[in-house]
């Protein structure tokens, strides 16, 4: 797929890029610090509006471009709002966490830790990608959203081993399952991104 020329196109892929990382940020340092600030609410809360709006905004522009430009737009829009989506449930997940008081262990908390930092870091990569169509750059999203795959679904099969265990607290367990399957789906969106296709998902 050619590389977005819009201005406009590129413009609200490097906003959304900024924001979404951020918010990634925000959730990461509350679920290090096992606590909700008050700083946390309001930065979400105000990125999670603006993000919507960019992706409105980078949607709605592709009415003004050709129709194959105008394709790669819309599921560039679609498939950053599924990360959004997925990362809005990371923080429910989170938030969960810290008012349950539900503590993780020492290594199911190293393991979440590399997995959302991995994550995270990979985003901006994966917006070079998007506006460059760099083939390089893409492959290293590729290698990397594979590595990190890998790594969640060691993850899965450790946990599900202290789980039998009984090392792992049941409810500790449900959130710990569901960042893990988020995460996941963050990294599958990754990929849709970045493919040759740009991919929309077949559910919307």
């Amino acid at each position: 797929m050619n590389k977005l020329s819009s201005t406009a196109a590129t413009k609200e892929v490097n906003s959304l890029v900024e924001m979404l990382d951020q918010l990634f940020l925000e959730i990461y340092v509350a679920f290090m610090k096992h606590r909700l600030t008050l700083r946390y609410r309001q930065t979400s809360d105000d990125l999670a509006k603006q993000i919507r709006k960019s992706l409105a905004n980078l949607y709605e522009s592709s009415a003004k471009v050709s129709a194959v430009e105008a394709l790669a737009m819309q599921s560039t829009a679609i498939n950053f709002s599924k990360v959004f989506y997925d990362l809005l449930r990371i923080s429910d997940q989170v938030e969960t966490k810290v008012k349950e008081n539900v503590l993780f262990s020492e290594v199911a908390s190293k393991e979440m830790s590399d997995l959302m930092k991995g994550t995270r870091e990979l985003l901006h990569h994966v917006g070079d990608a998007v506006l460059t169509r760099n083939e390089l750059i893409a492959a290293h999203v590729a290698r990397e959203t594979a590595a990190l795959s890998a790594m969640a679904a060691s993850m899965s099969g450790m946990h599900e081993d202290r789980l039998c265990k009984g090392v792992c607290h049941p409810k500790a367990s449900i959130i710990y399952m569901n960042l893990l399957q988020h995460l996941t789906d963050i990294l599958w969106h990754y990929r849709a991104l970045t493919s040759e296709e740009n991919v929309v998902p077949e559910v919307l």
